[in-house]
């Protein structure tokens, strides 16, 4: 029977990056450390350690890595039924990371191997709980907004002058906070804030210290972002990248 897995782990220095076209094969990705950010159409998700992205078969996507560790991919097959055929983070549980550095030792799975089809149960059934939250961050579609997302996902020194990148982008501040409603569900305001705590993240996966991290992405000190993070995610910056 053809296999119905593949696994792959390689190592990576930050600023690691793919892309991927649609392909037959669905993916499970995590990191060892560090934050992974994956892009598929207009949406941008940023993980913990502990959390792992499952992006179905015929999805194009791409991934960036900040830190240095190990990133670990397992291929499933478009054939499958058993998993979700909508995009999601998974918590990467004791028993489905152990799944995972089991099935990359093994390199592939198969069905009519009886260990292989017991692996792959485990990995189907956790797959099935794609309810970990990551940070999320909508990307808009209009040229105008677009533009000015990624001056702010870019330079978040910037992302604290409204102003300024409304006159780089051609558009007025209210148009472009109906836009970015319209289209990302967030306030412009609301969505810079978020974009600056993922850069935050970024170089807290380099090594950064909090405080670091946060005076580099533009908060008055550390206590400031912080307490920016926790409103955002409900736990410290720390805590969010050992736990997830």
């Amino acid at each position: 029977m053809a296999q119905q897995a593949r696994a792959v782990a390689i190592g990576f220095a930050s600023g690691y990056r793919w892309e991927s076209p649609p392909s037959d094969w669905g993916q499970l990705i995590f990191a060892s450390r560090g934050a992974l950010t994956v892009q598929t159409g207009d949406t941008l998700w940023v993980v913990s350690p502990r959390q792992a992205v499952w992006l179905p078969s015929g999805l194009a996507h791409a991934v960036s890595l900040a830190g240095r560790g190990i990133v670990r991919r397992v291929y499933i097959r478009r054939s499958v039924r058993r998993v979700p055929a909508e995009a999601g983070v998974v918590p990467l549980s004791g028993l489905l990371r152990e799944v995972l550095l089991r099935a990359v030792a093994l390199g592939a799975l198969h069905a009519d191997t009886p260990l292989h089809a017991h692996l792959l149960g485990v990995l189907y059934g956790e797959l099935a709980t794609t309810s970990a939250r990551p940070i999320e961050l909508p990307m808009p579609l209009d040229p105008r907004a677009r533009r000015a997302a990624e001056l702010a996902r870019h330079d978040p020194l910037r992302a604290r002058d409204a102003a300024a990148i409304a006159r780089e982008c051609g558009a007025s501040l209210r148009t472009l906070a109906r836009l970015f409603r319209e289209e990302t569900g967030l306030g412009f305001g609301a969505w810079r804030q978020r974009a600056r705590l993922l850069h935050a993240l970024g170089a807290l996966a380099d090594g950064a210290t909090v405080t670091a991290a946060g005076l580099g992405a533009g908060y008055a000190g550390t206590s400031a972002f912080v307490s920016a993070f926790r409103r955002e995610t409900g736990v410290t910056p720390g805590r969010w990248m050992r736990s997830g």
